[in-house]
């Protein structure tokens, strides 16, 4: 659920309707209606108290009047009463074009009434409506005649009343007012929640452009989140702000449950009879023919909704049914168009929720700011917890009580969140219930893949596993690690807490330290316990017994791991010898295990991961033991390993990881191990044979890595056709091996020529020390001279890398018959020019790197790399022309062309790839942008910075999701193209550094996401007045425009104003409501009196209206404004505390700190370059404090690429809060202010003549509350 709250609030990102003032508001021909139907309409709706808007001038003019727009815009319901001669009045017309406008805008209800006419004819423009369009003909042009005609075949549409079908008129009246006073009823209930939703705009809105209202397909749209995040309260208020705009709807709660309760025929009756008002027997036919809304809420399971809707045939056209889960399976399944996904609230919003209920008001209350936000740092953004603790919390008024209250719920989740949320996890089958509390427990923030491997070893399905619970909402995963909401993880800790809530050994999982410190010592350990997961730096040393595991049957995960010092003694000691372990272990680690073998009964051969890191074992057990589910064997670092076991008793065996076990001898294997993929013996510098039979080398994933093992003598990882012997630095010639064997030998030892003589192509060997040099020194001058017989012998090669050959010139083709080759790379090849012809189709590569070559073009025969994902031709400067066949190239995903000096087009086919990103930065010739011919759907960023563009198409708006735009330093820009605005996605432009750019499109207010605008020093003159239409522009950047000369009002939601060195402007507005503003004109000389008054009073207003709205404002001025009580001119400033100025029944919030800042010669013209800090000195304690600052005004003559000269005064206004200060609560109590400024001259290449002209410092006091119950600021 969403919060409530009686005041109004602003959406960020959506303009507000216009007030209120008309129920509804009448569209009629007088000549038709108004001395019969209408005016007996016009009656009874007075009768019926509602307020009604009905124009009673006779006589009309050719033009609407502005009045009627506004009455038309104030009105909530619209009756159009379409009579024969409607059609004839243009003014009847461009009211009903602005009604629908107001529909489509605000979600306002049309009522059409055909009077005497048939709605086919109006939808159609037949009868008496042609005649009337012919008329029209004569005096109109084309595009308003299609208009009026396109709103007529909308209103036709809609649902409404026909006087031939409901007869005699006084029943038509009577059913056109009941219909309206439905209809405002759900309106007025609507709209009295609306108010109090907070946040719940941005969902409304996002939520009703997937509905696609406009279309008459049928369409499901699914709300997906966690428990207690608001898709409740989303669908409920979506519910209300749509429901006029169907003919019949329904809503349905809590449907998992209300199924379980009274069965899946009770749910469906009940909608059925709510949108058609009749029994479920007899509705087949009537819902095919409705129009219908459906919501259907916290729907729990799959066959639920199959079971309740059945398929899109049982609905009539343009149904739209929202269906809200905590499964994302229930939703696909439901084959829902679009899911939406509720996040967590923003932190201001949070904060506004959790203000609400804890202290009935918008803001939190000193000195409770600190505790607040540790509030929404435990909630984490999820409406419900936010609410309860609020509720929870108000009845406490001291911080001791908070402070308690918060320590307990770091112990004890609160028991309503954690009802809610258990009911996603009750939902689980079995393992799905394990998996989630192992990760809940232990693997919160892990890699995915570790995690996912770790599962499989306990014997899960952990890929499955995991998807449900993703699909659940009990976790997700961001840049591959495992996120889980704090709330969540605490549900499943709690989960297992209530296992036995008294002895933690009766539990099923110990993650506490000192739970599992207290069970280790006193050997309390039970059967219930499966997994142990300990940090052992976090407990004093513990002595364990000989049998502590004894107890533990069913353990089958162990780990103790040290994450800092691995040279450490563990700090769990064991006895002398350890008796037993559990035999269904199936994971163990112990970093730093200090016994020298395990005990002689453990039985492994359920072990699936044995992590032993630097321990101290010489052997792993006596004897020998099978292990047939063992997957990885990881010993590194042990460095008292003298030998291990025969590895055939791990036939599973995948991964050996021995690195740096110094004292290791011998790796062995006395049969063929097939499914070994990685064996790790770097820094084993005792090792001197190691002999594995397997396949590990002809396998693309295959590893073996050997650097450091200076003793090793006898090598064999093939069978015995295929052994490779290395001795000393010898390697004997056997191609067909290696495929990712990595070799380090020390630079001393100068072993290149004996490599260069036992390897044509290094046998496929990737070098890891410094490959630029061991290439150079070979040269592969084998390339052009033995490449016909070499290639075919390196069938297996998956990875190439020929970077920094400066001898190669071309590449033979038969390196592309390598079927296995997956990435080449030429990056660095200075005299590669030749890529060659490709002959036939290459599925395998996937990665090819061109960087800093010579090519000069791209084969068309690039199109047989169909498996290739990735290109880069980065700073290829000679680099000329792109093939069009690389549109072919399917599974293209990135295309780098950075730097690309020489190219001055590209196909409009790459327009076909499946690219998110097109980066052309520093394509100085690029003078052309092709034409696109279709919709790109997946491009979602393109750089042009520094190109020689001139102009974009027409054709731009097919980049339909398209984000952002760089256009930065493109000099030759001289303007964009009006369907630019119908890039709907859209947030960043940025045309900084457009030199020849002088206007931007007059239709910009069209921009519906764009936050980021940037017109940084480009030649723009004047900005469209559409401007101020951008509702959700938040930053403007319009420095260094040196020819602007004034600017119209600016939108509402800007929030930062950039302004630097404008020294043409003279005029400007700004209409901001956002809470942060950030105004910043500096060297802008011409801005006229007006101007520069008008600034001054919006900072007066902005700096005392609100406690905790961050801002900042410079603009010319030579004095502090007047309203600053406290002000010294040369000096810093001193504020005495007494008892006149500083009541006693106030609090001090902060200070409104200013400046004015000049040359101390106006007419000198050295360049400026100078920074500040300011500092804040007060007396308190007896002693002076002083506190340093330097994020106002330090640099700021150093921005947006520069250095800037000082040409005139300038006044800096900010706040300082002390909230914000550490030294907060002292400076309460404090005396005696003084604020002052020093200038950092160390930071200048020249002495600076800028200083500090005037100070200004205005204590802010806060009422505890005023006269509405809320804050307010004096000074």
């Amino acid at each position: 659920m969403l919060g409530l709250s009686s005041c109004a609030f602003a959406a960020d990102d959506m303009s507000p309707p216009p007030t209120r003032k008309h129920d509804v508001f009448l569209s009629f021909r007088g000549e038709d209606t108004r001395d019969n139907f209408i005016s007996h309409l016009y009656a009874e709706l007075g009768r019926k108290k509602i307020e009604t808007f009905m124009d009673h001038k006779l006589a009309r003019g050719q033009e609407i009047s502005p009045a009627l727009y506004k009455a038309i815009e104030e009105s909530m319901i619209y009756v159009v009463i379409l009579s024969k001669n409607y059609a004839s009045s243009t003014w009847c017309l461009d009211e009903l074009a602005k009604i629908l406008e107001c529909k489509d805008r605000y979600g306002r209800d049309v009522i059409p009434i055909f009077y005497e006419v048939d709605s086919s004819d109006v939808r159609n423009q037949r009868q008496s409506y042609a005649e009337a369009f012919v008329k029209h003909q004569r005096r109109f042009k084309d595009h308003q005649l299609d208009a009026w005609k396109a709103a007529l075949t909308q209103v036709a549409g809609l649902s409404g009343w026909d006087s031939k079908v409901t007869r005699p008129e006084n029943r038509l009246i009577e059913e056109i007012v009941k219909d309206i006073s439905r209809k405002l009823n759900l309106n007025h209930s609507f709209l009295n929640d609306y108010q109090g939703m907070i946040g719940i705009e941005k969902h409304i809105e996002q939520i009703q452009s997937l509905l696609h209202l406009e279309s008459e397909d049928f369409r499901v749209v699914g709300i997906w989140g966690m428990g207690g995040i608001g898709k409740t309260t989303i669908a409920r208020a979506i519910y209300h702000k749509l429901a006029t705009n169907f003919s019949s709807r329904s809503i349905i709660l809590n449907v998992g449950q209300e199924v379980e309760r009274a069965g899946v025929y009770h749910v469906k009756n009940k909608y059925i009879s709510e949108l058609l008002g009749e029994d479920s027997t007899s509705s087949g036919l009537s819902l095919k023919s409705t129009k219908a809304l459906l919501v259907l809420d916290d729907v729990s399971h799959s066959n639920q909704v199959k079971d309740l809707i059945g398929t899109c045939s049982n609905f009539g056209e343009g149904t739209r049914i929202i269906v809200t889960s905590r499964d994302m399976q229930v939703l696909k399944n439901a084959e829902a168009s679009e899911i939406y996904e509720v996040k967590e609230m923003s932190f201001k919003d949070s904060l506004q929720l959790f203000s609400l209920n804890a202290f009935k008001q918008n803001y939190p209350v000193e000195p409770y700011v600190d505790l607040s936000k540790k509030v929404l740092n435990y909630a984490k953004g999820v409406p419900l917890a936010l609410e309860v603790l609020g509720s929870l919390l108000y009845s406490r008024r001291t911080e001791e009580a908070w402070e308690s209250q918060l320590k307990k719920l770091e112990k004890l989740p609160n028991d309503n969140i954690f009802k809610m949320l258990k009911l996603s996890y009750e939902g689980l089958d079995e393992e799905e219930k394990d998996i989630f509390l192992d990760i809940a427990c232990f693997y919160r923030g892990y890699s995915e893949n570790v995690v996912a491997l770790t599962l499989d070893s306990c014997g899960f399905s952990a890929l499955i596993g995991m998807e449900v619970l993703k699909d659940r909402g009990l976790i997700s995963v961001l840049e591959g690690r495992i996120v889980m909401h704090n709330l969540i993880q605490e549900m499943g800790h709690e989960i297992v807490r209530q296992q036995c809530i008294e002895d933690p050994g009766k539990r099923s999982r110990l993650w506490k330290h000192e739970e599992i410190y207290k069970v280790l010592k006193n050997n309390k350990g039970t059967d219930a316990i499966r997994c142990m997961f300990l940090n052992v730096c976090k407990i004093e040393k513990v002595q364990l017994h000989a049998e502590t595991f004894k107890m533990m049957d069913n353990l089958r995960m162990i780990v103790f791991y040290n994450p800092y010092d691995f040279t450490k003694d563990s700090n769990v000691i064991l006895p002398t010898c350890l008796e037993s372990l559990p035999d269904d272990l199936k994971f163990l680690r112990w970093d730093g295990f200090p016994q020298k073998s395990f005990p002689l009964d453990f039985s492994p051969k359920n072990l699936v991961k044995l992590d032993m890191p630097h321990s101290h074992l010489t052997q792993l057990w006596q004897g020998d033991k099978v292990l047939p589910n063992l997957k990885i064997l990881d010993l590194r670092g042990s460095q008292a390993l003298i030998q291990i076991p025969d590895l055939a008793q791990c036939p599973n065996i995948e991964e050996v990881i021995l690195s740096h076990c110094k004292k290791l001898g011998q790796v062995y294997s006395s049969s063929f191990l097939c499914k070994l993929k990685c064996l790790w013996l770097n820094g084993c510098i005792s090792l001197r044979s190691l002999h594995i039979p397997s396949n590990i080398l002809l396998t693309t994933s295959g590893l073996i890595v050997l650097h450091g093992c200076r003793d090793l003598e006898m090598f064999s990882v093939g069978n015995a056709k295929m052994g490779v012997q290395l001795h000393g630095h010898t390697v004997s010639r056997h191609r067909n091996i290696f495929t990712a064997l990595k070799l380090r030998e020390k630079r001393s030892r100068s072993p290149y020529e004996k490599f260069s003589n036992s390897f044509d192509l290094l046998d496929c060997l990737k070098l890891n020390t410094e490959p630029k040099h061991y290439m150079q020194l070979l040269k592969l001058e084998v390339l052009r001279k033995e490449s016909p017989s070499l290639f075919p012998s390196l069938n297996e090669l998956c990875w190439l890398d020929l970077s920094y050959c400066q001898f190669l010139l071309s590449l033979p083709t038969e390196i592309f018959k390598l079927k296995f080759l997956k990435r080449l790379y030429l990056r660095g090849c200075f005299n590669f020019e030749d890529f060659g012809e490709i002959k036939e189709t290459v599925e395998s590569l996937m990665l090819l790197v061109l960087d800093e070559t010579a090519i000069k073009e791209l084969p068309s025969s690039l199109h047989h790399l169909v498996g290739l994902e990735e290109l880069s031709l980065r700073y290829c400067r000679k680099l000329e022309m792109i093939p069009s066949s690389i549109g072919s190239l399917g599974k293209l995903s990135k295309l780098d062309l950075i730097g690309c000096e020489s190219l001055e087009t590209f196909p409009s086919s790459i327009f076909k790839l499946k690219l998110t990103k097109l980066d052309l930065h520093c394509c100085l010739m690029l003078k052309t942008f092709p034409e696109i011919l279709e919709p790109a759907e997946t491009f979602v960023h393109i750089n042009l910075t520094k190109t020689a563009i001139k102009e974009l198409p027409s054709s731009m708006e097919y980049l339909v999701r398209l984000q952002t735009l760089c256009l930065n330093m493109c000099t030759n820009l001289v303007s964009l193209p009006n369907s630019i605005v119908n890039l709907n996605y859209l947030s960043e432009l940025d045309c900084s550094g457009c030199h020849s750019l002088t206007e931007i499109p007059n239709n910009i207010g069209s921009f519906s996401s764009l936050r980021e605008l940037s017109l940084q020093e480009s030649s723009i003159v004047n900005l469209p007045e559409s401007i101020a239409h951008l509702s959700s522009l938040k930053s403007l950047d319009l420095s260094d425009c040196k020819n602007l000369a004034c600017m119209p009002p600016l939108p509402p939601s800007l929030n930062q104003l950039f302004g630097y060195d404008c020294p043409t402007l003279g005029r400007m507005m700004t209409n901001s409501k956002k809470d942060t503003f950030k105004f910043h004109f500096f060297n802008s000389q011409e801005l006229d009196e007006t101007a520069c008054s008008n600034i001054g009073a919006e900072s007066w207003l902005r700096i005392t209206e609100d406690a905790y709205r961050p801002l900042f404002f410079c603009f010319p001025g030579s004095a502090v404004p007047g309203w600053f009580p406290y002000r010294c001119t040369g000096r810093p400033v001193t504020m005495k505390r007494d008892s006149q100025d500083w009541p006693s029944n106030n609090r001090l919030v902060g200070f409104a700190l200013s400046v004015v800042l000049g040359r101390v010669d106006i007419d000198d013209t050295i360049p400026i370059c100078s920074s500040f800090t300011y500092t804040l000195t007060y007396e308190s304690d007896g002693r002076t404090h002083i506190v340093h600052n330097f994020n106002e005004i330090n640099y700021y003559f150093h921005t947006k690429g520069r250095s800037r000269s000082v040409v005139q005064n300038h006044i800096f206004m900010w706040k300082y809060h002390l909230n914000l200060s550490s030294i907060g609560n002292r400076l309460l109590d404090a005396h005696n202010f003084t604020f002052g400024c020093s200038k950092l001259e160390y930071l200048s290449s020249s002495k600076s003549s800028v200083i500090v002209k005037e100070y200004g410092i205005c204590p802010l006091y806060r009422k505890e509350k005023d006269e509405n119950g809320g804050n307010s600021l004096r000074h």
